[in-house]
């Protein structure tokens, strides 16, 4: 079977050609062989792997990947729905990114609160316009209430009303383009 999927965590100190650490939630994990190959090549963008079902599943067991089972932009969406993306050390400069990019960058930068994905299709559906008054811990609140109301507020609607937004493919493909220009980590 066919499954597409994308590395979860940081590159440690510890990163040699035969032994990769890799650094979530707190705690370093050490991968080699068949893991570190699978995790490298899903770490800049998704990708996909036939034979190595076994390995994969043990991945995502230890929290180090996200994967389904088909390659499609619901399998994408659904996938990045469960990881959080954070910003990098480059994230500052925003040179030879698209507007929508200088957008979702701006709010995983600026928001005073970890945005999830569907957060973010949500504000660039709504058009919700980047800037202070919902920037900053001060204003998380107010971001908050910007995002949940009493349609969405409920587990799990906003990813699923979200899932059929217009924005949705154009928000995820700005999110791998900034994740493959090292503006994104994915945690």
């Amino acid at each position: 079977m066919k499954m597409i999927y994308i590395s979860k965590g940081i590159v440690g100190k510890g990163f040699t050609t035969e032994l990769i650490q890799v650094i979530r939630g707190g705690r370093s994990i050490y991968l080699s062989g068949r893991e570190a190959d699978l995790w490298l090549k899903g770490r800049f963008s998704f990708s996909q792997t036939v034979e190595e079902e076994r390995t994969l599943h043990h991945l995502v067991r230890m929290g180090l990947a996200e994967m389904e089972p088909e390659e499609s932009n619901d399998a994408r969406y659904q996938i990045l729905t469960r990881c959080i993306c954070c910003p990098a050390k480059a994230a500052k400069r925003k040179m030879g990114l698209s507007m929508e990019e200088k957008t979702v960058l701006s709010w995983l930068v600026n928001a005073g609160i970890r945005l999830s994905t569907a957060e973010l299709v949500y504000l660039i559906e709504n058009k919700v316009e980047a800037g202070p008054k919902f920037f900053y811990p001060d204003n998380r609140q107010a971001l908050v209430e910007a995002i949940y109301t009493v349609d969405t507020i409920t587990d799990n609607i906003l990813e699923n009303q979200m899932a059929t937004a217009g924005c949705r493919d154009r928000v995820v493909q700005s999110i791998l383009s900034l994740l493959k220009k090292k503006k994104l980590m994915i945690l």
